[in-house]
């Protein structure tokens, strides 16, 4: 049991990242931090002067680069075992779909090359692997959201970027066979055939334009001319379908949420965990300032506030009650007759999932346990509030009835 805890906290590290604290968040920022360093390092054994002077340094900080490396995907890969399963999975098969996934093939190419070098004859210099050793380049995949988020955007504009592909090499060919026509009698070294011509069209339609073969007929100044139009038009959509598309996706991304840190909250702990899965596709993730108001008191169906970081307070009876991580506020809009919600204020700086009202009652309509769910830690965290409060003992005993009357309504 106590390693099957420690699996898990140790998944959450590795691939909750900054949701899972701030030592997750410093682990990663190390991380990026190393690569970046190795690539350096790459380089700067190029230089003669440094790889004589430095030559043992470098050694040895590959040694020990290689070495956290292989810790970490030993340690991605015993903790595979807490990723989703399906029905009738094992803790193995988990653990061979993520190593035979692309971020876990990734990880064992930067780690490969080190080892296959032990394994070789002595003589090979290291120096040799050195463009093996650029694959740790691709491991900044996993800790930027960035680049990851670019790899999903030509992904899901793949059908565009074809057809945009398609039409760039048939105006590439179509401006080659125009060229050859024309300029083959002339410069039969630099036209001569149409794969020749190839060259001179693709230098023009992307604009670079060496000048080392160039049209010398008037017809074929022309044509140039209106190549270079066509080029600057048609060569330009494939960067504005991903750019389009990037800037979308990095939006989004500011919302994701990841499975782990929904099923970490106390109302989700006894649901199914499809439940949990529902509300991370739904949810967004918010950073407030101090002093954010996240809902008024008249305030009618603002859906749900989940504060995964920070402090929040509501008001109940004027009276502040302090939200902190794992709690939640909205519930008095879902349950309430006049669906009015209570004020709240985020004290500090403090990160929430947010889920809207319409994704709300959608949750609720095909989960409807977690509605009680709700209702009950609420009127957990109410009654609790009440006895830690100002009032004498009657006051608290009439709060409590009344409180107690509240849920029950609310529950039918």
């Amino acid at each position: 049991m106590a390693a099957s805890g420690l699996r898990r906290r140790t998944y959450d590290f590795l691939e909750l990242g900054s949701f899972a604290g701030r030592a997750a968040a410093a682990f990663e920022f190390f991380m990026i931090g190393l690569i970046l360093a190795n690539l350096a390092a790459v380089a700067l054994e190029t230089v003669p002067a440094y790889w004589e002077k430095y030559h043992h340094f470098f050694h040895w900080f590959d040694v020990v680069s290689v070495i956290i490396f292989t810790i970490e995907y030993v340690a991605r890969v015993w903790a595979s075992a807490e990723r989703e399963s399906v029905a009738g999975d094992t803790a193995f098969m988990r653990r061979v779909r993520y190593v035979l996934s692309p971020s876990a093939l990734i990880d064992l190419l930067a780690i490969l090359p080190f080892y296959l070098y032990l394994g070789a004859v002595t003589t090979v210099d290291l120096r040799e692997l050195r463009v093996f050793r650029l694959l740790r380049l691709l491991k900044l995949v996993r800790y930027s959201p960035a680049l990851s988020s670019l790899g999903r955007v030509i992904y899901a504009e793949r059908r565009a970027l074809i057809a945009a592909l398609i039409i760039m090499m048939g105006l590439l060919f179509f401006a080659a066979t125009i060229m050859y026509g024309v300029e083959h009698e002339a410069q039969p070294q630099a036209f001569g055939s149409i794969p020749e011509a190839l060259w001179w069209a693709l230098s023009t339609l992307t604009t670079v334009g060496y000048g080392d073969v160039v049209p010398v007929t008037v017809t074929g100044k022309i044509i140039g001319g209106f190549v270079m139009i066509f080029g600057l038009a048609f060569f330009a959509l494939p960067i504005g379908i991903v750019a389009s598309g990037f800037s979308d996706e990095v939006h989004r991304r500011e919302f994701v949420v990841p499975v782990g840190v929904v099923e970490d909250f106390p109302v989700f702990s006894r649901l199914p965990r499809e439940v949990a899965h529902e509300v991370a596709t739904r949810v967004r993730s918010l950073a407030i300032a101090p002093g954010t108001v996240l809902s008024h008191r008249m305030d009618v169906d603002n859906g749900l506030y989940f504060v995964m970081s920070g402090e929040v307070s509501a008001f109940f009876k004027h009276r502040p009650i302090p939200m902190r991580s794992g709690d939640f506020v909205g519930e008095c809009g879902l349950i309430n007759e006049n669906r009015h919600q209570p004020a709240a204020v985020a004290h500090t700086r403090c990160r929430v999932m947010w889920l809207e009202s319409t994704d709300l009652h959608m949750i609720l309509s095909i989960y409807p346990d977690l509605g009680d769910q709700i209702i009950t830690y609420a009127g957990e965290r109410l009654a609790e509030f009440v006895e830690a409060s100002y009032l004498n003992a009657e006051e608290r005993s009439a709060m409590l009835e009344s409180l107690e009357a509240w849920m029950q309504k609310a529950r039918t």
